[in-house]
């Protein structure tokens, strides 16, 4: 730290202190955050003097809140880091600052995001996209708009990504950015990974580790890593995987960055649980839920969770296995619950609308082809609106599409009287295909799966992907005994005749779990007529798989 003085009693002073305070506190970001926060909060003590007649005093103060918000993002403490933020927005709101108002809320919306509330974070990080826009920033709408493709690829719309990022990436390669270029295509990597795309995915994620080791960005370095890791994870190189895996681990150990060593944590965990290093594999698994936990990063808490659960079950821990199921779903339904999904798709299309108008009003005047434009976006929406109620991979239905359909059923089956049966379903042992054949096998796999399920169905029933490998099945009209027998029909279906993965036959089993709602045996809604079926599955699951189980009220 250095030995900067404070002022005595001289406000004309306090710019130029908090100036110097600012920027010595920004050497420690990728360094020493906690060294940085030291520093840092020596200037925002300062809050309590009077303003005077220092124009620029609450500018220079913001500056510091916003730095104080950065430096606790880097050891992911997101909470006291949307405080810091809170008061940097409001002080640069009372200096008219608009470039700090439109940085300051795409923290906001980073922070959101990585608590994995997504809806929340694109509200802000849009809102800001709009204002950098307005003050012609070049800089920050290039980084801003990586945010969003960051937000897009987590929710497992990779194309969307794709489509901003080639823009983004132009943008900063032009402007010679070489922290946010690597920002920008580490979310290009993982977009290519989630298409299937592993050679220019890897490219990518390298050319990312350069220029973090040119710039001597620690952090970024550490998440490139394990990006990298994940990379040749998905090639089935899993001796690469968890070199990289640890090279992040010690570094990021190093410098106290919670958010990549619970990552690597994450992985190496579950490496050593496939190579059946049981021990091993919870205490690393143990450790990143514990920090994921704390720093309420929802998304990895759900996968930490899961594979908590499935490490205990192989250990024979069926009450610990079963307590982390538990957490596994809560952590899902409020990562995935509708209000969320419906606050997004809205945000989206606000987003199309004003990006509309801008363009419309900056080039009204030149451009005597605005009016084709303008209908070219609005099928692009008709596309995109396809697009949100669609599993890109399996072409069925996505989870908050299913729950729309699904929710419209219920109550038309219950004001007519008519039964309703859910159906959820779970591919057995499906990360054993991923580990041994790779992700595009899995893939293949739940395409395959999909197909063969929708043969089997009827013309009224309707099939959705619920997550992963689970899908959900919404099926009207039948009785409860009725519904068991149909249950029954998709899994032999499944179990008939093997699957071809990569020229060889891969016998594939699923688990079913089935609820009714009939006529004086209805829910209250129809996520409870879900979480019923769900809870026949896991007793599915638990009694050995490749099996159906009705639900009786006693799971």
């Amino acid at each position: 730290m250095g030995t900067t003085n404070e002022p005595a009693n001289n406000s004309s002073l306090l710019p130029d202190f908090l100036t110097q305070l600012n920027q010595e506190a920004l050497q420690f970001l990728d360094k020493d955050p906690a060294q940085g926060i030291a520093v840092i909060e020596s200037a925002v003590k300062l809050d309590t003097q009077p303003m005077g007649d220092q124009p620029t005093f609450p500018i220079e103060l913001a500056n510091c809140y916003l730095t104080l918000g950065r430096l606790h993002m880097k050891i992911a403490n997101y909470g006291v880091a949307l405080n810091g933020f809170a008061r940097a927005m409001h002080l640069y709101e009372q200096g008219t600052h608009a470039p700090g108002v439109a940085l300051t809320r795409s923290y906001i919306g980073v922070a959101y995001a990585h608590m994995g509330e997504y809806a929340e974070g694109l509200e802000h990080l849009f809102a800001a996209l709009h204002s950098a826009q307005a003050v012609g920033d070049r800089f920050m709408v290039a980084e801003i708009t990586n945010n969003i493709s960051y937000c897009y690829v987590v929710l497992d719309q990779p194309e969307l990504a794709l489509e901003h990022l080639h823009q983004a990436i132009t943008t900063l390669r032009e402007l010679g950015d070489q922290v946010r270029l690597g920002w920008a295509l580490d979310s290009l990597a993982m977009a290519y990974l989630r298409t299937g795309d592993t050679q220019r995915a890897l490219e990518s994620e390298q050319e990312c580790l350069r220029l973090a080791e040119e710039s001597q960005a620690w952090q970024d370095m550490a998440n490139y890593l394990n990006n990298i890791g994940e990379i040749y994870q998905s090639m089935e190189d899993l001796a690469t995987a968890r070199e990289r895996y640890q090279r992040s681990l010690e570094l990021a150990r190093k410098h106290n960055f919670r958010a990549e060593v619970a990552h690597a944590l994450l992985r190496i965990g579950q490496l050593h649980i496939y190579q059946g290093q049981l021990e091993g594999g919870l205490r690393e698994l143990l450790e990143a839920f514990a920090i994921y936990e704390e720093t309420k990063r929802l998304h990895q808490k759900m996968e930490s969770s899961q594979s908590l659960a499935d490490a205990y079950e192989k250990a024979g821990n069926f009450s610990q296995a079963l307590a982390f199921y538990k957490k596994f779903n809560a952590a899902r339904e409020a990562l995935y619950n509708e209000e969320a999904d419906r606050r997004m798709k809205n945000l989206q299309l606000i987003h199309q609308l004003e990006t509309a108008r801008r363009e419309a009003a900056e080039f009204q005047e030149k451009n005597q082809t605005l009016q084709k434009e303008i209908e070219a976006q609005k099928q692009n929406h008709t596309v995109l609106e396809r697009m949100a109620r669609t599993d890109s991979l399996t072409n069925v239905l996505n989870q908050r599409a299913f729950f729309e359909t699904g929710q419209h059923a219920f109550q038309q089956a219950r004001s007519e009287g008519k039964p309703l049966t859910v159906i959820m379903l779970d591919l057995d042992h499906f990360k054993n295909v991923n580990d041994l054949y790779g992700h595009l096998a899995g893939d293949h796999t739940l395409a395959v799966l999909t197909e063969r399920l929708r043969h089997h169905l009827r013309s009224g029933d309707t099939i959705g992907r619920y997550g992963g490998e689970e899908f959900a099945i919404l099926v009207p009209g039948l009785s409860s005994d009725q519904a068991i027998l149909a249950a029954e029909r998709l899994r032999m279906a499944v179990n008939e005749a093997p699957f071809q993965i990569q020229q060889k036959n891969l016998r594939v089993t699923i688990s079913l779990g089935v609820a009714t709602a009939e006529q004086g045996h209805y829910p209250a809604s129809f996520r409870d007529l879900v979480r019923r079926a769900d809870q026949a599955l896991y007793a599915a699951k638990t009694v050995g798989r490749n099996c159906t189980r009705k639900y009786s009220g006693n799971h």
